[in-house]
């Protein structure tokens, strides 16, 4: 293949790609189907099967790398909880949204082992890792709970608890909770008890 030839051949991977995550970020794994996303794209739908095989090859091609934590990771632990609480807040000024499109696709089985494995290892297992203290995959897991979770009630559910409230609350709000799963490697069992017989 010339150079020509191999620059078209990327620009039409690239430009599949990116119809793909924009497709599965609004509709979901199952809500969307491989025409949608040719048309998308401008291409031939057969070029889908070309290039990824099928539309599970289309989307572990497309989300999964996506997935990336470094950003996160690149400054120091203690100010983790502010800087994920800043970068779910600014996600509706962005782009394609990975965390969107794991919400949305999350649901479906066919997408749930790769999903899985792909945030064991891009996400949880380097978040682990810069964990100091006991239970750190588990922390690190419990972090991913809570960013997916937020994910999911102010953008896909979009509750009016979430909506309506100051940006500046928000955030100080949710990076207090990361910060405190970041931070610290024991839960008093005693006190979560007395918590919960009081909650009752």
């Amino acid at each position: 293949m010339d150079d020509q030839a191999t620059a078209v051949s990327v620009r039409t991977a690239d430009a599949i790609l990116r119809a793909a995550r924009s497709q599965f970020t609004h509709f979901g794994y199952d809500g969307i189907g491989l025409r949608a996303i040719a048309d998308l794209a401008g291409v031939n739908v057969a070029l889908i099967g070309r290039y990824f095989g099928s539309k599970e090859g289309l989307f572990l091609a497309a989300v999964p790398p996506k997935l990336d934590i470094r950003a996160l990771l690149a400054g120091p632990m203690s100010t983790f909880g502010t800087r994920a609480a800043a970068i779910m807040d600014m996600k509706s000024t962005r782009g394609f949204d990975p965390m969107m499109a794991l919400v949305r696709v999350a649901a479906s089985p066919d997408c749930a082992p790769a999903l899985r494995t792909a945030l064991d290892e891009q996400v949880i297992s380097p978040l682990a890792m810069r964990l100091d203290g006991d239970h750190p995959q588990l922390r690190a897991g419990m972090v991913m709970s809570v960013m997916a979770g937020y994910e999911m009630m102010s953008r896909t559910i979009s509750i009016d608890a979430l909506r309506d409230a100051a940006g500046e609350q928000r955030r100080l709000w949710l990076a207090a909770l990361i910060q405190q799963i970041v931070d610290t490697d024991t839960v008093d069992k005693d006190m979560a008890l007395e918590d919960a017989k009081g909650a009752h």
